[in-house]
């Protein structure tokens, strides 16, 4: 394995994201910002994780209401992908409850963690890519 065919390995997920990036695409499952070796996945009023019930989300510069929910990044070692390195913060929690929720007790919620990867093995399985295991990484 090289990297060029890792990264040609991996390019139809990022090709699939970008084509269903949030910022653009007002279909209801574009809810992804795809970067060079991974993306991040937004949630929207009508798809979002567990516990986001009653939030506010705007649209702003995106193509709908939506709030940041985690990122995915590849986790090399020599010149393979072996697995993804997920994340999540909760900002728009810790934002609207305060009260409920603060900045240390927002990162890798579980029902997030859940929904972020139910998000991104629906990508993998629409790119036709093999999905690698996903570990969690602090925010």
């Amino acid at each position: 394995m090289s990297y060029f065919t890792q990264h040609k390995r991996m390019q139809p997920v990022l090709d699939l994201a970008r084509k269903l990036d949030i910022a653009t695409n007002p279909d209801p499952t574009a809810l992804f910002e795809a970067g060079n070796a991974g993306f991040q996945v937004w949630c929207t009023p009508d798809d979002h994780p567990q516990g986001w019930g009653g939030i506010q989300m705007n649209a702003g510069a995106f193509s709908k209401p939506c709030e940041y929910v985690g990122s995915v990044h590849w986790k090399w070692e020599g010149e393979q992908v072996v697995a993804l390195e997920i994340s999540t913060t909760a900002y728009a929690l810790a934002d609207q409850n305060p009260g409920e929720y603060s900045r240390q007790t927002i990162e890798n919620r579980k029902a997030d963690i859940e929904w972020l990867v139910d998000k991104i093995a629906w990508l993998f399985e629409k790119a036709g890519v093999a999905m690698p295991s996903c570990e969690t990484v602090e925010g």
